[in-house]
């Protein structure tokens, strides 16, 4: 059965970072711009090899993600409860060998899937007068509105609707330690839109499906001093259940990613941080692969 719909390309995967786990206490608007560029060089099979199917494969993705967040004045369960919003814009641009078997085509600069929901921000815990526990609850949905061309493989925007529940956390061993962890869940609905499906004869595309997936951002650093913090990020991704075309399971065509790198925290004062994550790939199955910077800064108002 071809593969028609596969799992979202701009899902958070290392887009949280340092203490993710902490947010605004009390009531007040939080802006957060995100700037993720990504230089994907390699196209992986589901054993994890260069796929023979693409030759010399280049794909530049630049994506600036505007959030807001709004912490209200209600409380539940000791929490504070609030709605965010993220709103991307996308880059993209591919170019393969000219003897490339089989090459993709980009849908170039547009406005990506906008991703919204509630969420709830714990009070920390605190011990002998400090914070050691702090965590957040949220629940997001992804719209499919991003730009879309049933032509092209490589979309902005994904086509379909998503649920994306997600726990924020961090730990703090010591004042100057701090270990954050960000646990994902996805399920994609069923659409009918497809970026260029395959042209097989006998085959007609109605429908299509991406599996779920679970995913976990891990973040850990130290102190240096009062606004420096240096450290190591990464994720890891899988898959759960595979792809379905017209109804029916692709065999093999569930995605793993592992990435692995550096990072750091600057925080200029009480309103503003930005944090910088680097990301290389260990691991990858069933997807492009290659190195991303990620870029985020948090203000206060």
């Amino acid at each position: 059965m071809p593969q028609t719909v596969q799992l979202r390309s701009g899902l958070n995967t290392g887009g949280t970072s340092f203490m993710d786990g902490f947010g605004r206490l009390g009531e007040g608007w939080t802006y957060i711009q995100y700037a993720r560029l990504s230089h994907l060089d390699a196209i992986k099979d589901a054993n994890g090899d260069d796929s023979p199917a693409f030759r010399d494969p280049q794909i530049d993705t630049t994506a600036l993600i505007t959030q807001f967040a709004y912490t209200s004045p209600y409380r539940l369960w000791g929490g504070w409860l609030g709605f965010t919003a993220l709103v991307p814009l996308v880059n993209l641009h591919a170019s393969f060998a000219d003897d490339s078997p089989v090459t993709l085509r980009d849908n170039g600069f547009g406005l990506g899937d906008i991703t919204f929901g509630p969420y709830l921000q714990m009070a920390p815990i605190l011990r002998q007068g400090r914070p050691v526990f702090s965590q957040r609850f949220e629940f997001d949905v992804i719209a499919p509105v991003g730009k879309f061309d049933r032509d092209r493989a490589l979309n902005p925007g994904d086509g379909y609707w998503s649920l994306l529940p997600n726990w924020a956390m961090t730990v703090l061993p010591t004042p100057a330690w701090e270990i954050s962890a960000r646990l994902n869940y996805l399920y994609n609905f069923e659409t009918d839109r497809a970026g260029a499906p395959p042209t097989i004869p006998g085959f007609a595309f109605h429908n299509g499906q991406a599996g779920d997936a679970a995913w976990i951002n891990l973040a850990s650093s130290y102190a240096v001093n009062d606004a420096l913090r240096l450290g190591i990020n990464g994720f890891y991704l899988r898959q759960l259940s595979d792809n379905r075309t017209n109804g029916e399971r692709v065999a093999d065509s569930r995605q793993t990613l592992l990435y692995l790198g550096p990072g750091g925290s600057y925080r200029f004062d009480a309103n503003n941080l930005l944090n910088v994550n680097l990301y290389f790939p260990l691991k990858v199955e069933n997807a492009a692969a290659g190195n991303s910077l990620n870029l985020q800064f948090v203000h206060s108002f």
